[in-house]
C-alpha cells in the first residue's frame, strides 16, 4: 500500500490575498499609475467542442479558442486632468479622431502619393501594462504582464454639486493580446 505524503500537499502560505495590496503601471500612461485605485484582473474563457456519441448524452472536449476579458482600471482624475488627457489623446490618435495626421504621428509614418503609409511603426499604437500583486507585507509577489494593450473605452466623469463622492474617478477599458503570470518565488 502506497502512502501519500500528506504534508507536501499542504499550503505553505496561509495568508489570504489582500485586494488592496497592488501596483499597476501602463508604460504609455505614466500619469495614471499614481492615481490608480482599482484594477479588475480579467477572466479567461476557453472554448469547448461537443463530441456526439451514439448514446443520449454528449461529451465535451477542449476547444481551440481562448478569449481574454477586457482589462478594466479605475483611477482618480488629477486636478489638471493630465491622466485623463493622456488616455484621451491616445484614443484620438488611434481613431484618428481629428485627422489622419494624428494617426500618422502615432505610427511615425509619412503618407506616399499613392495614399499608403511608408516606414510605419505600429509599436506605438500599443503599450504593455503590469499588475503587481503584493503580499500582506506589501512585498512584490505575483506579476501579471499584459501585452499589446490599447484603450477601447474611457469612462465618464460626473460633475455634480450633490455628489457624495469626494474625488472624480474614471474607468478605463483596455484590450490586449494576452497576459502572462510571473511569481516572485
Amino acid at each position: 500500500m502506497a502512502t501519500a505524503n500528506w504534508q507536501s500537499d499542504q499550503p505553505t502560505n496561509l495568508n489570504y490575498l489582500s485586494p488592496i495590496n497592488f501596483d499597476f503601471q501602463i508604460n504609455k500612461l505614466p500619469k495614471v499609475k499614481y492615481f490608480c485605485t482599482g484594477v479588475t484582473l480579467p477572466g479567461i474563457t476557453f472554448s469547448e467542442a461537443v463530441h456526439s456519441t451514439t448514446l443520449a448524452i454528449q461529451s465535451y472536449l477542449p476547444g481551440d479558442n481562448i478569449v481574454f476579458d477586457p482589462l478594466t482600471i479605475k483611477f482618480i482624475v488629477d486636478e489638471d486632468m493630465k491622466n485623463y488627457q493622456e488616455i484621451y489623446n491616445w484614443i484620438i490618435q488611434l481613431g484618428p479622431g481629428y485627422d489622419t495626421d494624428d494617426f500618422k504621428s502615432l505610427v511615425n509614418s509619412k503618407q506616399t502619393s499613392t495614399g499608403k503609409f511608408s516606414n510605419a511603426s505600429f509599436e506605438d499604437m500599443y503599450s504593455d501594462a503590469t499588475l503587481m500583486v503584493n503580499t500582506s507585507s506589501n512585498n512584490a509577489n505575483v506579476e501579471f504582464m499584459f501585452e499589446d494593450c490599447f484603450p477601447t473605452s474611457l469612462g465618464t466623469i460626473e460633475f455634480s454639486t450633490q455628489n457624495d463622492q469626494e474625488y472624480a474617478t474614471c474607468d478605463l477599458t483596455l484590450r490586449y493580446t494576452l497576459f502572462k503570470i510571473k511569481t516572485s518565488t
